[in-house]
């Protein structure tokens, strides 16, 4: 099997890097510092490089790009700002879920701006009571004549605070009386939508918000796909998700191993370099294999994804479980090599294990992708 990116994938990775090294690699301190959002021309850039609308389908503005393609691009950011990654497949997201289940009208309206990067888009799913139980969110849609009135809290949302609109998961009525979650399209400039913006540990420019929906109006033709089919459209996207989070974490352990290799080379102590010395050896080579095993499995949920085989969700799940540990793992040893100086802000080490961090509890905790993989070999679900 070949592992070697082709040319096309080449030349479009080393476009990226040189545009994130020479314009976005000097913002990065300082906005993460002064805890700003990314600015929106940076956002924008990322449409030229293929990053809005990567996996989307060419007739509704999206490049069409493999999983492996979309992957190494997710990878070249999140080695430079794990922020403007977060901004950009959040927006991604939402945006898929539109162009998956909005009418054509809806997606005319909406779709273009996020693509473009003029509109921030927000996935909200999450709530203070719900977080991997999903299927009960306690968020309503109560139909009126013309649409959809909106009640109830979404937390830790990320762009949440900076998005122009969003699709939200709610509880709605079904013809049977039932009870099913369906996904609403909404506008941050509704009345009675208000966010609340969250402090946190790291990726301080990609901003995150607990939002509140006090009966949010809108039109009927606002609702994306089936009413109670929600779910399931979460978990396909979600699948997706999860891929693009494990090649986040793998561009922040890539960033963090090439800072150790550097300082082991350029730090001196008894006379020679630090990476002299076996007990760096073996951290940096410790660092080495985590950085590789978490490519390889990245590289496998990718071409699952792109082959839609059957056991695409599992290979997700392995992927986004191994490299968010072996991110936090690889930054720690790196922080490590680099002594008291990786404990200040003089060193991005530091940063790099607080963006990591959020890594694996995002798109589904490391210990419900546990579940999810043991599941598939064992034919036993532990929530059920």
């Amino acid at each position: 099997m070949d592992f070697s990116l082709d040319e096309t994938q080449i030349a479009a990775r080393d476009a990226l890097r040189r545009y994130l090294q020479a314009e976005v690699a000097p913002l990065v301190d300082r906005h993460e510092a002064e805890h700003k959002p990314v600015p929106a021309g940076v956002i924008a850039a990322m449409r030229e490089y293929g990053l809005l609308g990567g996996l989307l389908p060419e007739d509704v503005g999206g490049f069409a790009l493999p999983m492996t393609t979309y992957g190494t691009l997710i990878c070249e950011v999140a080695r430079v700002w794990p922020s403007l990654r977060s901004v950009t497949s959040t927006s991604n997201l939402a945006a898929s879920v539109i162009a998956d289940a909005a009418s054509p009208e809806l997606r005319d309206a909406f779709l273009p701006g996020i693509l473009e990067g003029k509109t921030v888009a927000c996935f909200a799913l999450s709530e203070p009571n719900i977080g991997s139980d999903a299927a009960h969110v306690e968020t309503r849609a109560e139909p009126l004549p013309q649409g959809w009135r909106i009640t109830g809290r979404k937390l830790y949302i990320s762009n949440g605070p900076i998005a122009d609109v969003g699709v939200v998961f709610a509880r709605t009525p079904l013809s049977d009386g039932r009870q099913g979650v369906s996904c609403v399209l909404f506008e941050s400039s509704r009345q009675g939508f208000s966010v609340t913006p969250l402090s946190k540990m790291g990726m301080h420019s990609c901003p995150l918000g607990e939002l509140l929906f006090d009966g949010v109006e809108v039109p009927a033709g606002h609702l994306l796909g089936a009413p109670g089919q929600a779910f399931s459209l979460a978990k396909k996207h979600l699948n997706v998700g999860r891929c693009v989070v494990a090649f986040s974490a793998l561009g922040i352990a890539e960033a963090a191993l090439e800072a150790a290799v550097q300082y082991a080379k350029d730090r001196r102590q008894f006379g020679r370099p630090i990476g002299a010395f076996q007990m760096v050896q073996q951290m940096v080579a410790d660092m080495m294999a985590l950085v590789e095993t978490s490519r390889l499995l990245c590289y496998r949920a990718a071409d699952a994804l792109d082959r839609h085989a059957p056991d695409a969700a599992l290979y997700c799940s392995m992927a986004k479980r191994h490299a968010t540990e072996a991110v936090l793992r690889v930054a720690e040893l790196s922080l490590q090599v680099h002594g008291g100086a990786g404990y200040t802000s003089l060193f991005p080490v530091e940063r790099y294990y607080r963006d990591a961090r959020h890594l694996s509890i995002a798109e589904g905790t490391n210990q419900i992708q546990s579940m999810l993989v043991a599941q598939t070999a064992l034919g036993l679900s532990a929530l059920r």
